[in-house]
């Protein structure tokens, strides 16, 4: 017993006069918890982040799309010494805790109605729905280029989407796109996929309606600038869809 106590007594110098309010002198040995760095910091390493995963991302869903897995068992492979966090993922939301000096410039808003986030993937006759994770939880046909078998041409003509699916509504709320007709926009300014998509949507007839041949309604998600002036006339808007408020 004494031997264990001279031990302790060496292992740990207590500060004195032994305050409650001194640093354990055992916190230095343990990791640092990642929301030290601040919010900030935080958003630009995983905007670069995103940027690195990005390609391997779309490629991921371009094989979903075309069903051609060549060259995806080298990459797994490739991946095998890391850490397990590699998985295909859309972008999730964050509590912004602290406003951006770049917010009326370079942000846009998109109030989001109550739902669960799918990508969804039209191609070869057929629109299939994914969770975050990857995992195909149903699959109909869809009125989007390439989404069921009487508007497919060929292989190539496929659409992948961001959505919010709101069950309630039978209906696929499209938040971003990344591929439509098989033409990938994921490289392209934000301002620019949104037009892009707003003007998509109008062509394709019937898309925001059931039908037999479209059983789910496909609505695009308005955006508005991040000016308060914006953000005042936002939040005094009301929505044709459920919104899901925080207290």
């Amino acid at each position: 017993m004494e031997e264990l106590c001279a031990a302790l007594a060496g292992g740990v110098a207590l500060a004195a006069p032994n305050s409650p309010a001194a640093p354990h002198p055992r916190l230095s040995a343990y990791k640092g918890r990642g929301d030290r760095l601040g919010q900030a910091e935080r958003r630009r390493r995983l905007l670069c982040l995103q940027r690195e995963r990005r390609l391997d991302y779309v490629n991921h869903a371009r094989r979903l799309a075309e069903g051609d897995w060549t060259g995806a068992e080298s990459d797994e492979d490739g991946r095998e010494d890391g850490d397990g966090e590699e998985e295909m993922e859309l972008m999730l939301s964050e509590w912004l805790v602290d406003v951006p000096v770049d917010l009326e410039q370079e942000w846009i808003v998109v109030v989001c109605p109550v739902g669960k986030r799918a990508l969804v993937v039209a191609s070869r006759g057929s629109t299939a729905a994914y969770t975050k994770s990857g995992f195909c939880v149903n699959r109909f046909p869809s009125l989007l280029p390439g989404g069921n078998r009487h508007n497919t041409m060929n292989e190539k003509v496929y659409c992948i989407l961001d959505c919010i699916y709101n069950e309630a509504e039978q209906t696929y709320f499209i938040l971003d796109v990344m591929c439509w007709r098989g033409h990938p926009v994921y490289d392209c300014q934000t301002d620019f996929r949104f037009f892009w998509l707003s003007s998509k949507i109008q062509e394709e007839e019937g898309l925001g309606e059931k039908s037999r041949i479209n059983p789910y309604k496909f609505v695009g998600l308005q955006n508005f600038p991040c000016t308060s002036e914006s953000l005042c006339e936002v939040l005094t808007t009301n929505f044709p869809f459920e919104v899901r408020m925080c207290n």
